[in-house]
């Protein structure tokens, strides 16, 4: 299962994920499996809801996987940090990615794994890219400039090709956010909340409803009050209708 999902990751290709579901189908119904090997399973799991993007598949292993905040062992070859990173991505949950990408990226460089470093520095560049705030676009390239040298020196070439396209798109595509867009510099996620609270949902409400935690959702409404100088939420609507970011009836 897990091979089979790693080899996915790498490639591309989607092949035999029905015998990879059967192997992880036959260690999780096992009576007594090792917390090992049936982590080794889901996260073999994991990776093909990525490749599949199977929202649904992604959130159960996602439940299954994140408290046990598995690193890298000499038989998966493959940081935990990044595996929860590719499953918040596929879910939509661009702020757990991107902070699950921090931690895969601090536990490689701290244990010298190179390749999963040069992995884990791609992931986090896509999802910077998805997310596409104002400071993601630089950071992102800088990302891909360490995946590519890295990859490079390795002879990494499925990650080579990968990095060299995703670059290509940052930099000549225009992916990062037009601050201007909007009033007083808020980014396109931080008016999407605002147009929520002033639609008056509770904090759970709009995690529920934008698939984010409460905590991303808590530090969005706090940068929105002090981007518009709102002292609660009563202040944070009238700002979202004098400014037009919501038509009045």
């Amino acid at each position: 299962s897990l091979v089979i999902g790693v080899a996915a990751r790498i490639t591309g290709a989607a092949r035999q994920f029905d015998i990879a579901e059967a192997a992880a189908d036959t260690v999780l119904s096992s009576p007594s499996p090792t917390s090992f090997i049936a982590n080794l399973a889901r996260t073999g799991l994991a990776l093909i809801a990525v490749k599949r993007g199977d929202v649904a598949s992604a959130r159960v292993q996602y439940d299954a996987l994140r408290p046990l905040r598995i690193t890298l062992t000499g038989m998966n070859r493959v940081c935990g940090h990044r595996v929860l990173g590719l499953l918040a991505r596929t879910m939509g949950r661009m702020d757990d990615a991107v902070a699950h990408f921090e931690e895969s990226l601090a536990f490689c460089r701290k244990a010298g794994a190179r390749p999963e470093l040069a992995w884990t520095s791609y992931d986090y560049a896509d999802a910077l890219l998805r997310r596409n705030e104002p400071a993601d676009q630089p950071k992102a390239i800088e990302l891909l400039g360490e995946a590519l040298a890295i990859s490079t020196e390795l002879g990494m070439r499925p990650l080579i090709e990968k990095v060299v396209a995703l670059k290509g798109e940052a930099e000549h595509q225009g992916v990062a956010v037009n601050v201007a867009a909007y009033p007083a510099g808020l980014t396109e996620r931080e008016v999407e909340v605002l147009r929520l609270v002033a639609s008056g949902k509770s904090n759970a409400e709009i995690a529920r409803e934008l698939v984010l935690s409460i905590r991303t959702v808590e530090r969005h409404v706090s940068n929105i009050y002090g981007k518009t100088g709102s002292g609660g939420r009563a202040d944070a609507t009238a700002f979202a209708f004098t400014s037009g970011l919501i038509a009045s009836e």
